[in-house]
């Protein structure tokens, strides 16, 4: 159903409620059944809405999307609907570049220049692609410091699954990024996010196809430089958000750039590995350090990030 323009939630209120023939108190009526958000709305909220004198927080407009059969994700990635309550991105495009600019062990590559630098993105079709996973296995255990040593017998029957979505980010044929999706149930993520289940014990006997309910479980990722990092988000954003079928992301955040990005896509702490003492390993949380901190964000809290609506309207507006 979206497929109108809007300047606004004000502006969309007003048409979408005409069309279903509802009045303010009628639409009150209406919201207060289909969601506890609107346990407490009147048609003064309504008008008030309407009249732009409030506008209802980001989850409230989306639900009210959802209400009336739109998909708010591509409404609200549209640069022309306002959005008076989005925080600006300076605190994210601050964090990065500390993260990727000095920190070679989060991210940077000191060898590749830094400025205006053009990169490939392939994906797991790609003729090097045994390459690449073979890199990942190395990465993988140097950033575990061997403490979970992978080899490409394990990744590569995951990444063939027709449900797995990779790419690769590369420079001259050298991979400096990287990122593999993997769709598995609630109840499997939950075993891999709680410690019941390593990641080692995945098999492609575990993944769901992309026609069935599944969660997303980020099996691997690494942002490699800061000039792929707003391409590498909103991809990886996208790709869980366009997809209705999508319920939750799951994550082992093992670097503190992991902690980072978990907070301000404002992921849930599930779990915690073993405790570190070497300050340069593993994951800081709360000032202790672990092999891994595990999150989770539902479907709902990731579309209503102010990190995603600000990325994706940022590529929308790139795009014009």
């Amino acid at each position: 159903m979206t497929r109108e323009q809007f300047s606004g939630i004000d502006d969309y209120l007003i048409k979408r409620r005409s069309q279903r023939g509802l009045s303010q108190e009628g639409l009150a009526l209406e919201l207060q059944s289909y969601s506890e958000l609107f346990a407490d709305i009147d048609s003064l909220a309504i008008s008030r809405w309407e009249r732009g004198k409030v506008s209802p927080n980001i989850r409230r407009q989306i639900a009210l999307m959802e209400f009336f059969s739109d998909e708010a994700h591509l409404l609200l990635s549209n640069p022309d609907f306002e959005l008076k309550q989005l925080p600006s991105m300076s605190a994210f495009q601050k964090m990065l570049d500390q993260q990727t600019s000095y920190n070679h062990v989060m991210g940077a590559h000191p060898y590749i220049p830094s400025d205006n630098l053009n990169f490939d993105k392939v994906n797991k079709h790609a003729d090097n692609a045994g390459q690449m996973i073979r890199w990942i296995t190395h990465y993988h255990s140097n950033l575990t410091r061997q403490r979970e040593n992978w080899d490409p017998a394990f990744i590569t029957p995951l990444v063939e699954h027709a449900s797995t979505e990779v790419t690769f980010y590369q420079v001259d044929g050298v991979l400096i990024g990287h990122i593999i999706l993997l769709r598995v149930s609630p109840q499997i993520l939950d075993a891999l996010l709680t410690g019941q289940m390593d990641d080692c014990e995945l098999t492609p006997a575990h993944l769901i196809s992309n026609d069935q309910a599944a969660s997303t479980y980020m099996l691997s990722a690494y942002l490699g430089g800061r000039h792929i990092a707003e391409d590498y988000l909103t991809h990886l954003l996208l790709s869980l958000i366009e997809n209705p079928l999508t319920l939750a992301l799951g994550y082992r955040a093992r670097s503190d750039i992991g902690i980072k990005l978990m907070d301000f896509f404002t992921g849930i702490r599930v779990a915690t590995g073993e405790p570190l003492t070497d300050r340069l390993d593993g994951a800081r949380y709360n000032g202790k350090r672990y092999t891994y901190v595990s999150f989770s964000i539902q479907r709902e809290d990731l579309l209503s990030s102010p990190l995603l609506l600000n990325l994706m309207r940022h590529s929308s507006e790139a795009d014009r």
